[in-house]
């Protein structure tokens, strides 16, 4: 998730800072906190963009996201690549369909990096982050501020309208700027835990890193 500090993260999150404050002012009557409590499970399609360390734009991606507290998801890409990274709750599962590889990770050494708990999960936002919130037209823009002064320029920025997610923003572990907007965002929907559930195919190399 975090990365190094450079010119262009600097130049990135200077300009996100700008869009931020422009027009807006502090908001008092929106709490992310009750609004994560409230959010049980949500579904989602999304357009990834993802920027180079001078700006250019790297490459485009689209996919689905299926939530479930406490910790179950689905987030899959369908192009340009098409891999599956699915959350049990106790493994954390990567499908490569290009590669036949499977990649079995154990949830408790991942969960600090992962995009989708820095979202939902209240303990670890309390542990790395302080928050702010401001409201700009009628969209919610929370800043996620790093506690670690080492990663201080990785500010992570999430945008809520309506009580859904619209957007988010951040550095991946590449030095490269992530951006990713949300289509038919729906909260609380329902979700079976049998989908977290991923049957491997035979010729699938599988590897465990525990």
């Amino acid at each position: 998730m975090f990365s190094k500090n450079n010119n262009f993260i600097f130049i990135f999150f200077t300009l996100l800072f700008l869009i931020f404050n422009c027009n807006s002012h502090s908001s008092t009557d929106f709490n992310y906190f009750s609004f994560i409590k409230s959010l049980n499970s949500f579904s989602a399609s999304f357009k990834q963009n993802t920027y180079q360390n001078d700006g250019s734009l790297l490459s485009e991606s689209n996919g689905n996201l299926i939530y479930k507290k406490k910790a179950k998801y689905i987030l899959e890409y369908e192009n340009p690549s098409k891999i599956k990274f699915v959350s049990d709750g106790q493994f954390i599962t990567t499908y490569d369909e290009e590669l036949e590889q499977v990649i079995i990770q154990s949830y408790k050494n991942t969960f600090k990096e992962n995009i989708i708990d820095i979202m939902t999960n209240e303990v670890l936002i309390k542990e790395k982050f302080t928050l702010k919130s401001y409201i700009k037209g009628n969209d919610y823009y929370i800043k996620f501020i790093p506690l670690n002064s080492d990663i201080e320029d990785n500010i992570f920025l999430l945008v809520i309208n309506n009580n859904r997610i619209k957007e988010i923003s951040f550095m991946n572990d590449f030095e490269q700027s992530v951006i990713m907007k949300f289509k038919d965002f729906k909260n609380n929907v329902s979700v079976v835990d049998s989908l977290f559930k991923i049957d491997i195919p035979k010729n699938f190399d599988v590897i465990v890193d525990k």
